[in-house]
C-alpha cells in the first residue's frame, strides 16, 4: 500500500516538475525571432545648429536584414530605442529637420496653426542620401553624432 502512495507521490512531484521546467524554459528560450539590434543615439546639427525638431532613420543596405529603424530628433538629440534599437550590419540614415514655413498659416483637420517646412538638403534627408552607419554587436548602446553642412 505505501509502495502505491509513493509511487502516486513521486508521479505527481515529476509531472509538476516537468511541466514547471517547460513553461520555464519556453519563458525563457523565446526570444524574437530577427535580427539584432543595437540602441544608438547621438546629436544632429546642420550649419553648426542644432536640428531643434525632426526625424532620423536608418535604412538597411548592402545585404543588412532587418525593418527601417527611426527615431525623432528633439533639440538636436535623438536615441532610437524602439522595438530593440537599430539592426546590427549598414544602413543608409535619412535626416529630416522641420521649422516653421515662412508661407501663410495653414490650419489641419486637428486645429492646429502654421505649416512646416523640411530644411535639410536632399543629400542627407531623401533616398539619395550620403550618409552611411555600420551598426556593430560588439556593444548593446552606439554613440552616433551627425553634423551636416
Amino acid at each position: 500500500m505505501w509502495y502505491k502512495v509513493m509511487n502516486t507521490d513521486i508521479r505527481a512531484g515529476l509531472f509538476t516538475f516537468t511541466g514547471c521546467a517547460l513553461v520555464l524554459a519556453f519563458l525563457c528560450g523565446c526570444e524574437r525571432a530577427g535580427p539584432n539590434k543595437v540602441i544608438v543615439e547621438g546629436n544632429v546639427s546642420y550649419l553648426g545648429q542644432p536640428v531643434s525638431n525632426g526625424e532620423i532613420r536608418f535604412r538597411p543596405i548592402d545585404g543588412t536584414a532587418g525593418p527601417v529603424s527611426g527615431a525623432p530628433i528633439k533639440d538636436g538629440h535623438y536615441e532610437v530605442v524602439g522595438k530593440g534599437g537599430v539592426p546590427v550590419g549598414t544602413h543608409r540614415v535619412e535626416i529630416q529637420g522641420f521649422r516653421q514655413s515662412a508661407g501663410p498659416a495653414t490650419t489641419s483637420i486637428l486645429g492646429e496653426g502654421g505649416g512646416r517646412e523640411q530644411y535639410i538638403p536632399p543629400r542627407y534627408s531623401g533616398p539619395r542620401s550620403v550618409l552611411k552607419v555600420t551598426v556593430d554587436s560588439t556593444s548593446r548602446r552606439l554613440e552616433k553624432d551627425f553634423d551636416l553642412q
